[in-house]
């Protein structure tokens, strides 16, 4: 057993929370786990020059955080920023010794990595690592809810006019994704950022999804509709082999209020017809919790709750 697997051990009915696909019940638990183990090898191993594994010693106990520096968003925001995956321990260390690790590992972050913002996506059921962080700093953003569907051969939804987004449609895109925001998702509820960089981010993000980020973007494309309205999506057909199911993700939707009333649903049920002839068995997607017009939407089409995680933040400035 290598030392990622050692590690994974130590914490694995945590750790299989952490696959993003733990959800699905046809993906094998060895492969969940697998996914977590590469990851934390990942770090472990050093295997690029943004990763860090920062080893803490308490009571003669060793704490493993791994953290990676995401250069593209410290570009973006102006803000040196740093995604925590997990922390590994024996899971019966006390908890006072998980709470002083987190300290001392926001000690380092800050000033040896010189870190001024940093995040956790961390399953709802990594609770005692979830309290040591927010003792240590660290306050909730956002608490995202994951749906997902299987038997797409059974989706029978009323068919509706769409078609891929072009370069043509990116300005008008941009334009709803900064209209239609979301107060709760992590970069509209994080006081860090303002209101104004929040909106700018999205409007970034669908143009880069038009211009390849993204495997798909719909539009609305039916007499009477404007195309003002999108829904971007990733096929992950390179992992199907290795995870043994074929499984997919819906990302970022935005739909305008004024022109394009009832296409939400629209979009999310031509989307799962068009990722289930790409050939997925499984489509999964998140939101907020606080989402209840779209979970309630989704469950319309057949989606179940599969997964909740909280986003935590830990920042060094109050600069927006």
């Amino acid at each position: 057993m290598d030392r990622a697997e050692e590690l994974t051990s130590l914490r694995q009915n945590r750790l299989f929370f952490y696959s993003p696909y733990c959800f699905i019940p046809t993906i094998e638990r060895s492969t969940h786990l697998k996914i977590v183990s590469d990851r934390i090898a990942s770090f472990v191993n050093k295997v690029r020059e943004n990763v860090y594994s920062v080893e803490i010693t308490v009571n003669h106990a060793p704490f493993l955080f791994l953290v990676e520096f995401l250069e593209w968003d410290t570009d973006y925001f102006h803000l040196r920023t740093f995604k925590l995956f997990t922390a590994v321990y024996d899971e019966q260390q006390p908890f006072e010794d998980i709470t002083e690790a987190a300290r001392q590992f926001n000690i380092i972050l800050t000033n040896e990595l010189h870190s001024e913002y940093c995040f956790i996506e961390i399953p709802s059921e990594d609770i005692r690592l979830i309290q040591a962080l927010t003792l240590n700093g660290f306050k909730l953003i956002e608490t995202r809810l994951t749906y997902f569907r299987g038997d797409l051969d059974k989706h029978a939804h009323e068919r509706f006019g769409v078609r891929p987004a072009t370069k043509a449609d990116i300005e008008n895109l941009k334009r709803v994704a900064r209209v239609m925001r979301n107060d709760y998702d992590r970069f509209h509820a994080d006081t860090i950022f303002s209101t104004k960089i929040a909106d700018e981010f999205l409007a970034t993000y669908v143009e880069a999804a038009v211009n390849g980020f993204s495997d798909i973007v719909l539009v609305p494309n039916q007499e009477g509709s404007a195309s003002d309205a999108f829904l971007t999506a990733l096929y992950y057909k390179t992992q199907w082999a290795s995870l043994g199911e074929n499984v997919s993700k819906m990302v970022l939707s935005a739909v305008s209020s004024s022109t394009c009333k009832g296409w939400y649903i629209k979009l999310i049920s031509e989307m799962t017809y068009h990722l289930r002839d790409e050939g997925a068995k499984y489509v999964f997607m998140n939101t907020q919790s606080t989402n209840r017009a779209v979970f309630r939407t989704w469950e319309k089409l057949g989606y179940r709750l599969g997964l909740s995680t909280h986003v935590l933040a830990f920042a060094t400035t109050d600069r927006k």
